[in-house]
């Protein structure tokens, strides 16, 4: 495993206890990907399934509706998922054996936190046989907005847009949509915010407000800069891509 690897599965095993409960826009974009691959392939039936980065099981429960006859299912950080029989394949999307010939490869909020997400897509789209498809959804470069409004580097590595995903795709995949998805959020105030973003983990390659005084100015600002008659905003934006594999 390779220091960003370690760091980003230290972040998210701290905040397992508290990342499907404060997880709510990971949870609409492993819906919105699940609804969007279903309307783009309403007749697919795969009957063999791999999930990148199944952490909670956002998404893993959608894909349990297709009852596939084999689902493999990845993690960096995440422990087996309760009363889901599948076979588990912990370790790095980059190194981790991966099988073959499955007919859906999906992962949601995941690629970000790669370091090399052409690679991760290589091997994804290695995995799909002939007619299957993947279907991949990460963060875009607009992320977070209003952290990097007041110069945050609450940053993940490899922010990519859905067209900056289908530019991974080998030859032989046709593309079947691709774009961005925003998702506003509202708390109470900043500290909620900050707070939220320790729940879930998406910190864990930013850096440190070092003093209680910073810690202050920080949440006035940002309270001044973005606060609102429905709360404080936080703006996930996703990026999503659907493609099939026409070789």
């Amino acid at each position: 495993m390779n220091a960003l690897a370690g760091r980003v599965a230290r972040s998210f095993a701290r905040g397992m206890q508290t990342y499907d409960d404060a997880a709510l826009a990971q949870r609409r974009i492993a819906a919105r990907l699940f609804a969007a691959y279903r309307r783009a392939a309403p007749g697919h039936r795969p009957a063999r399934v791999l999930e990148a980065g199944h952490g909670s099981g956002h998404l893993t429960r959608h894909l349990l509706g297709l009852r596939p006859g084999r689902l493999w299912l990845n993690d960096l950080a995440a422990p087996h998922l309760p009363g889901v029989a599948a076979d588990y394949l912990p370790g790095d999307i980059a190194a981790v054996a991966l099988p073959e010939r499955v007919e859906l490869a999906a992962s949601a909020s995941m690629i970000q936190w790669v370091p090399d997400p052409a690679q991760v897509v290589e091997r994804l789209c290695q995995a799909v046989a002939p007619g299957g498809w993947l279907a991949l959804s990460g963060f875009a470069p607009g992320h977070f907005p209003e952290l990097r409004a007041l110069g945050s580097r609450a940053a993940a590595p490899s922010y990519l847009s859905g067209a900056q995903m289908a530019a991974l795709l080998a030859p032989g995949w046709r593309v079947r949509g691709a774009g961005e998805w925003r998702i506003v959020l509202h708390f109470p105030g900043a500290l909620e915010v900050l707070r939220h973003l320790r729940a879930t983990g998406v910190n864990g390659c930013a850096g440190q407000i070092r003093s209680a005084g910073a810690l202050r100015d920080f949440m006035a600002r940002y309270e001044a800069r973005h606060g609102g008659a429905q709360g404080v905003a936080l703006t996930y934006v996703a990026s999503w891509l659907l493609a099939e594999n026409r070789a």
